[in-house]
């Protein structure tokens, strides 16, 4: 049994090592077959998903496609206007080209003509105005022309009064002896006739008169007749006129006979009793030049004293000398005794102070005058200040003008080319259009798809 066993167990042993091989050869070979079958079918997977993928890919290829030719089509639509755009560009720019030309020439042209307007504006005005300023300068040349003429003369007067003054005080003194000397011979020659020792007397007063400088007729006058306050009439031999309207009258009807036989006398006796004479005399007139009282008579406003003329300085020295106090005397009763010389002095004082009384009168002339220049000069500086004024207002009109017709949005000129674009004829071409505003506010209201 044992023997049995053995290849029994050994046969057994052979299959059982037999099915295990075969198992294990199952085994072995099963998973690559599972490997391959589970490979086959991620392949299959595979091959479906990229299949479906394909045909998204096909689908998008073929969306691609349509997109291409839209955007070939488009690019082909947007060269043909870009061409159409450059064509039209090209043209605008010659346009464009033209009109700034024509523009410019223009611009030119009205500016000229701005300037020529205004430059004719501006001499029409000017010469306006010139004629303007003539007339309110003529005035104040015509017064600034005698006010310069007036200083001229009063420079020349003073100038001809001093030399004048010093050539008559140089022949005072030979004027003097000649009159002294006249004046002996003539009274020598009288011999006691009174009235015409009076003439003489009228005669050299007239002539110390005419030397003094004055003026006959307008400083001093001669006989003179006035009446006095009881009626009776009065002619003094000459009154001497004085600034403030006041005047001295002088009297020359002195007798000289005593004086004559004063000089004639050959004794001391018949010289002394001469001399006695002659101051009685001179007291006589005296009394009767104060009973007149020339101060009092109409038409004279006297200083309240009266000169009486000895018309020979012999004769007033000698009764100086004989009495030294009849000039204090005749002095009380408003009488001053006078003598060719003395009374040249006198009348030349008054002819000095004629003198500074025009000189103040033609200062005061002068300054009105002045006063009158000035006020002139004040109004011409006015008017001149308006005429300024009035040519800066014209020039601000005549730019707000300009730019109103050539300047901003809707402005005239700009206006007056809409007009001839659209068809609106002229004989003369427009000035150029300075602003294109309005050209923008156009185009903003054409929109984009103008």
């Amino acid at each position: 049994m044992n023997g049995l066993s053995d290849p029994m167990q050994l046969a057994l042993a052979v299959a059982l090592a037999v099915v295990v091989t075969a198992l294990v050869a199952l085994l072995l070979t099963r998973a690559p077959l599972n490997r391959l079958v589970r490979e086959r079918d991620q392949a299959l997977h595979d091959g479906e998903a990229r299949g479906r993928e394909l045909a998204r890919e096909q689908e998008r290829a073929g969306a691609l496609e349509r997109q291409l030719q839209d955007i070939q089509g488009q690019y082909a639509q947007a060269r043909a206007d870009k061409a159409r755009l450059e064509e039209r560009l090209a043209g605008q720019q010659d346009k464009l080209a033209f009109l700034e030309q024509s523009r410019e020439q223009l611009k030119q042209e009205f500016e000229n003509l701005s300037a020529r307007i205004f430059e004719h504006r501006s001499k029409q005005f000017e010469e306006k105005n010139r004629q303007g300023l003539d007339t309110l300068l003529n005035p104040f040349r015509e017064q600034l022309a005698e006010f310069r003429r007036r200083v001229d003369q009063i420079h020349s007067d003073d100038t001809r009064a001093q030399a004048a003054m010093t050539e008559q005080l140089q022949h005072l003194k030979s004027l003097n002896q000649q009159m002294h000397l006249d004046a002996r011979n003539l009274t020598q020659a009288l011999k006691g006739q009174v009235k015409t020792q009076g003439n003489w007397g009228e005669m050299i007063l007239e002539r110390v008169l005419e030397s003094s400088g004055l003026t006959k007729g307008r400083e001093y006058d001669t006989q003179v007749a006035l009446k006095s306050e009881d009626g009776g009439r009065r002619l003094p031999d000459a009154i001497v006129h004085l600034p403030e309207d006041k005047d001295v009258v002088i009297d020359a009807k002195v007798s000289l006979v005593a004086y004559e036989r004063l000089v004639s006398a050959e004794d001391d006796d018949t010289r002394r009793e001469s001399r006695d004479q002659h101051l009685q005399s001179l007291r006589a007139h005296i009394k009767g030049l104060n009973i007149k009282d020339y101060g009092n008579l109409e038409g004279v406003r006297s200083l309240d004293f009266v000169l009486l003329f000895i018309p020979v300085e012999g004769a007033f020295m000698t009764a100086m000398e004989a009495d030294p106090g009849l000039y204090t005397e005749a002095y009380e009763r408003n009488i001053v005794l006078v003598s060719p010389t003395t009374l040249l002095v006198t009348l030349r004082t008054i002819q000095n102070i004629w003198r500074y009384e025009y000189q103040n009168r033609n200062a005061l002339d002068i300054a009105n005058r002045a006063g009158l220049i000035c006020d002139q000069i004040t109004r011409l500086s006015e008017s001149l200040a308006d005429v300024g004024d009035k040519i800066d207002r014209a020039h601000d009109s005549w730019e707000t003008a300009y730019k109103r017709l050539t300047e901003g949005r809707g402005n005239l000129l700009g206006q007056a080319h809409k007009l001839h674009e659209l068809g609106a004829k002229a004989r003369r071409a427009l000035p150029a259009r300075v602003d294109d505003g309005d050209d923008e506010e156009e185009d903003e209201d054409r929109g984009p798809d103008a």
